[in-house]
């Protein structure tokens, strides 16, 4: 009976035993699993961090993308704006043009040949009373002071030593050039008689007849016609 009990005891204890060890097992298993999630929830805790991160850094990324768009737009619309103001601009400078073609043609058309010749008849008697400034302004008259290819000395000097007299012989508007662009040319014929030493070389006059297209100008400044150029005929 006693070894009954004994066994029994043993059994039991045994049981005990094996049931303790179970549950520090299982304890330690959970206690591993524990660890496991909280180093998996730390994880994912930093993972979640990081693309928090990532996140915020493409919303900042996005709202400088839009206000580059907007600016964009700003500028495209500044564009259109000034790109309807330039089509304007040369609509109002063409239809300008035009009628300026239409006037002056007109002038050529129905114009006093002696109204269109003035400045060429001032011109000439400038130079022929050696009033060299007077002529000067009259020739350059449509070109800035800064602008002109001679100074006043050296064009005053070459017609003095150069030029004794000029006569007009005929005086004709050429109807056909500068009919395109509404521009007024003269075809002009003049005698010229050069003084005893001329200087003959890059003169722009030789002795007896000399041909000259001399395109003419209006100039609302002064309510009157002016000479714009002379070159050879």
């Amino acid at each position: 009976m006693k070894k009954l009990v004994l066994v029994m005891v043993f059994v039991v204890l045994a049981a005990v035993f094996i049931a303790f060890n179970y549950l520090l097992l299982d304890r330690e298993s959970r206690e591993n699993e524990l660890k496991d999630l909280q180093n998996l929830n730390a994880n994912d805790k930093a993972d979640i961090n990081a693309k928090a991160r990532e996140i915020d850094s493409l919303g900042k990324e996005i709202n400088s993308l839009g206000d580059k768009i907007t600016q964009l737009e700003n500028e495209n619309d500044q564009l259109v704006l000034d790109k309807n103001g330039i089509v304007q601009q040369k609509n109002s400078s063409d239809a300008a043009l035009r009628d300026k073609i239409i006037f002056f043609n007109n002038v050529k058309q129905y114009a006093d040949i002696k109204v269109l010749s003035e400045p060429l008849t001032l011109w000439v008697d400038a130079l022929n009373q050696g009033k060299y400034e007077e002529a000067y302004e009259l020739e350059y008259a449509t070109v800035p002071t800064g602008d002109r290819s001679v100074s006043l000395s050296a064009y005053s000097d070459e017609m003095q030593k150069n030029v004794k007299k000029i006569e007009i012989n005929e005086v004709k508007i050429d109807k056909l050039r500068g009919s395109g662009e509404g521009e007024i040319f003269l075809a002009v014929r003049l005698t010229v008689k050069l003084a005893e030493n001329a200087n003959k070389n890059n003169l722009r006059f030789s002795e007896g007849l000399n041909e000259k297209f001399i395109k003419i100008d209006y100039s609302t400044e002064n309510n009157t016609f002016v000479i714009s150029s002379i070159n050879n005929y």
